[in-house]
Order: structure tokens, then sequence, then C-alpha cells
């Protein structure tokens, strides 16, 4: 089973991996708990555990399309107060059909759901961190540093 781990440094961000082997060898793709058999699309939640300041969740979904092919990554939502990119990608995503795809598109539909839900501009609410600014992230730091 093929993972992936999310890194963005600004609202909207594609990336490109390197195309699977053979179609015969093609296998489920995961970010987190969220796994797409070839041809399909999966959507939940990753948790982003509580720490010294709480925890929190992104929404993803996952389009695996039933061809070899690239993985793009969408990210919106860095700053919760950016609406723009979060509204470009709930258009996107009926438009996406994994049966007819090559690769993969990974949307992540709000990044910073602390920022989101509390329309800060930059800065999350919880610990005033830019999350843009603390990227990689620390695994045992602020909810904004665990996002990351």
């Amino acid at each position: 089973m093929k993972q992936i781990h999310l890194l963005a440094c600004t609202t909207v961000v594609a990336f490109c991996l390197g195309a699977p082997a053979a179609a015969s060898e093609r296998a489920p793709f995961s970010v987190g708990p969220i796994t797409a058999r070839p041809g399909e699309m999966a959507s939940g939640l990753l948790q982003v555990p509580a720490g010294m300041d709480g925890g929190t969740f992104i929404p993803v979904t996952v389009f695996h399309g039933a061809r070899p092919g690239v993985v793009l990554a969408l990210i919106a939502g860095n700053h919760g107060y950016e609406y723009a990119p979060i509204l470009a990608l709930r258009r996107i995503r009926p438009r996406l059909e994994p049966k007819e795809m090559a690769g993969t598109v990974i949307v992540v539909h709000v990044a910073n759901v602390p920022s989101f839900l509390k329309r800060t501009i930059y800065y999350g609410p919880v610990d005033g961190k830019n999350l843009n600014r603390v990227y990689p992230g620390k695994v045992d730091g602020t909810v904004s540093e665990r996002i990351a």
C-alpha cells in the first residue's frame, strides 16, 4: 500500500511524484487512514492528535485513477480566511472521475481547520502561529506545527 505525507508551503500547492509501477502491480493508495483502490475515490479525515493545546482534523479526498500516473496534491486552506482556493477545490471535486483517470489526485480541502472555523486570516487561533511559517512542523509541537 503506497502512502504519502503532505507538505504545503502556499495556499494551493501542487506537486508530482514519480509514476507508480505497471498496472498489474497497482495497489490501493492511502493518505493516513483514507484508502482508495484503483478507479475509486475515498474521503475522510486525518486526525491531528491533541498535544499541548488540543487537536483537530483535516478533510481529505483521494482520487486514485484506474491507470498508473503521477500523484498531484492540491492543498487549500493554509490560511483559514482565504476562501478562493477552498471554493476552487469544491468545484474540482465533482469533475474528477477516477475510473477515467491516470494517476492520483489528493485534495486537502482545508489544511488549517482551526483557522477556518475561527475566521482568522494568518495566525492560528489556538497557538498564534502562521501555518505557512512552521513547515516542516513538529510532532510534539503546537497544533499548527502538528498540522504541518
